[in-house]
C-alpha cells in the first residue's frame, strides 16, 4: 500500500491517542451496557481514523476536496472522545429496555 510520505509527521497527539493515555476507554470497572457503549465509540473512532489515513495521499486527483473530507473524519474523532469523556462525567442516560438482538 502506497501511503503519505509524511504520515505520522504531526507532532500533535490526537484526541484519540490522548484519551488512549488517559484511560478514557479503559472498560474493567464499568457497567456492561457503558461499556459496551465505548466500546462502540472507539470502533467508530478507528473507523474514521482508517478512513482519515487513506484520504491523506497526495495524489487523489482532487486532493482539496479529498483532505477536507479527512478533516471532517479527524472533527468527527475527536467530538466522539468528547462524548466518550462526558460520559465518563455523567453516566449513561437512562434507558426504558435494550434491544435484543
Amino acid at each position: 500500500m502506497t501511503t503519505h510520505p509524511e504520515r505520522g509527521s504531526d507532532t500533535a497527539p490526537s484526541p484519540y491517542r490522548v484519551a488512549l493515555g488517559d484511560g478514557v476507554f479503559d472498560t474493567t470497572d464499568l457497567p456492561r451496557t457503558l461499556a459496551c457503549e465505548l466500546d462502540r465509540y472507539e470502533r467508530a473512532i478507528l473507523g474514521l481514523e482508517a478512513a482519515r489515513q487513506a484520504l491523506d495521499w497526495p495524489l487523489f486527483t482532487d486532493f482539496a476536496f479529498a483532505r477536507v473530507q479527512g478533516d471532517f473524519c479527524a472533527e468527527g474523532i475527536g467530538e466522539l472522545v468528547q462524548a466518550v469523556r462526558d460520559l465518563h462525567a455523567t453516566g449513561p442516560a437512562p434507558q426504558a429496555r435494550l434491544p435484543v438482538f
